[in-house]
């Protein structure tokens, strides 16, 4: 997007980055997810709430699809197939 600070890109870019890997793996993918799934919030209200209000009518239906995908692995964990769940089996 032109006109964005470059704060705001790289802080995105590395939340984006370093929380989707940790999604990835299932370290620590609750927190991960609900920084991930907040970004996404704002990143929508940035870049395609200025427009119009829906996402159908604005384009930002992969905004809003990643925010709530995020908010549910939030709400639900990371799953059997992570390392949070062999973290909490170890011990």
């Amino acid at each position: 997007m032109e006109g964005m600070p470059a704060f705001i890109a790289y802080g995105a870019g590395s939340i984006e980055l370093i929380g989707g890997g940790l999604i990835m793996i299932g370290l620590m993918a609750g927190w991960a997810a609900f920084i991930c799934s907040g970004t996404m919030a704002v990143a929508y209200w940035m870049a395609h709430g200025t427009v119009a209000l829906f996402p159908i009518m604005n384009r930002g239906e992969l905004a809003v699809l990643y925010c709530f995908a995020f908010l549910y692995i939030a709400s639900k964990g990371s799953g059997i197939w992570s390392i949070d769940d062999l973290r909490r089996h170890s011990e």
